[in-house]
């Protein structure tokens, strides 16, 4: 009677007419090809967040190397601290923030810190150049607001924040009121997340829509 999707429910959207003719409900995260097609395509999902004037996070799309050095250069120009993550994928995969003062080793201590002359030898080196974002480097804390939702209107809701040792779970945060409007926007449908992180005067940005079930589910509502 029902199938529930995790990670690649994208695949499974596109067949969501047959498993209706034979009366079992679906559950992607969202409802349509293109709202999931939105959401995966990170440069697309920041775009349609600012056309509904929501807090996004500016960025400029490489897919060459020709355009690598020059958006990093152009960021590196106006803001503080900038970091790269592909256009395609979750959040935390293939992320780092990029320096000019971090060592070579850094990237072995730990994977989201690179040098950023060493990413740019890493990129020249793949075979099909990937999609990258360049963007500013936001320092303030990260939150995930783990949803229940159907077809586009919010059942409940928790922003959860993490610390070091702990986390806080908020049953009202400043987050909601933007998680209204892109669940309806994206047609959100299931159990979801969406992360947010605060820039250095503590407002809060759009990261990125995640259609499945977040860790934290467990010990929220």
């Amino acid at each position: 009677n029902l199938l529930f999707c995790g990670k690649h429910s994208h695949f499974i959207e596109e067949y969501r007419q047959q498993f209706t003719l034979h009366g079992i409900q679906l559950i992607t995260g969202a409802i349509g090809v293109n709202s999931h097609h939105n959401i995966n395509d990170k440069f697309l999902f920041g775009q349609i967040c600012q056309s509904l004037n929501l807090p996004n996070i500016p960025a400029l799309k490489v897919s060459h190397l020709d355009h690598l050095k020059p958006a990093i250069k152009n960021y590196q120009e106006r803001y503080t601290k900038i970091c790269a993550k592909p256009v395609q994928g979750v959040y935390g995969a293939g992320f780092v923030q990029l320096s000019d003062d971090f060592s070579y080793f850094k990237k072995f201590q730990s994977n989201t810190l690179c040098n950023t002359q060493q990413f740019i030898e890493a990129y020249t080196q793949l075979e099909s150049p990937i999609e990258y974002l360049i963007m500013p480097y936001l320092e303030g804390q990260e939150c995930s607001v783990d949803l229940s939702c159907h077809q586009g209107k919010i059942i409940a809701l928790v922003t959860r924040i993490k610390f070091q040792f702990h986390q806080e779970c908020y049953l009202n945060h400043v987050c909601h009121q933007t998680c209204a409007v892109l669940v309806e926007h994206f047609q959100c449908d299931g159990l979801i997340n969406i992360q947010f992180k605060q820039d250095a005067n503590g407002k809060w940005h759009i990261l990125e829509i995640n259609p499945r079930p977040a860790g934290g589910f467990a010990y929220t509502q």
